[in-house]
């Protein structure tokens, strides 16, 4: 942690700006997909579906297909939680420290971070069960590696901008 602790920060009411309304629509959006995807081909998926996928992007391992609810069960967690630790951003480990001089931007910094990466997370677990079903009914021979590889890279450069606009930000 740089310099200030989470007690020493003050704590600022933001408003949620249309950006953060429509990226936490993006990231419930997706959950719902997921869900949608799982009820709309539940009937005709088989008894064993992919639940593990080698670094080939082949099937090696498969469970029963109720284990597919994983995945956006596991989305709305995230999500819950991600928008529960979002209202303290006091107590966020930010890479500068922390004034009453910069706090306002810094904590919008903060939470914008963590609704992409909630918004991008709760999407690359809705195409992990689109792909699981794509798998299961054959439609696909394996898991698109490129599409995975191209979200993390988005997560990584996420969390790039939101450091370099931190540290732009730090003395305002």
């Amino acid at each position: 942690m740089t310099g200030n602790t989470p007690n020493q920060r003050p704590v600022i009411s933001l408003r949620l700006s249309p950006v953060v309304v429509a990226v936490e629509l993006l990231g419930a959006i997706a959950i719902l997909l997921a869900v949608l995807l799982i009820v709309k081909f539940w009937a005709v998926l088989p008894d064993q579906i992919p639940i593990h996928f080698g670094l080939g992007g082949l099937a090696d391992a498969w469970g029963d297909k109720v284990t597919i609810w994983l995945m956006p069960a596991v989305a709305a967690l995230i999500f819950a939680v991600l928008t529960a630790v979002s209202r303290y951003r006091h107590t966020f480990n930010y890479p500068v420290q922390i004034t009453s001089e910069n706090a306002h931007r810094q904590y919008l910094l903060g939470r914008g971070l963590l609704v992409w990466l909630k918004a991008e997370i709760c999407w690359l677990l809705a195409f992990v069960v689109r792909q699981q079903i794509l798998v299961a009914l054959g439609n696909a021979q394996r898991f698109s590696l490129e599409l995975v590889l191209g979200i993390i890279v988005l997560m990584f450069g996420t969390v790039g901008v939101y450091l370099l606009k931190a540290y732009s930000a730090r003395q305002m």
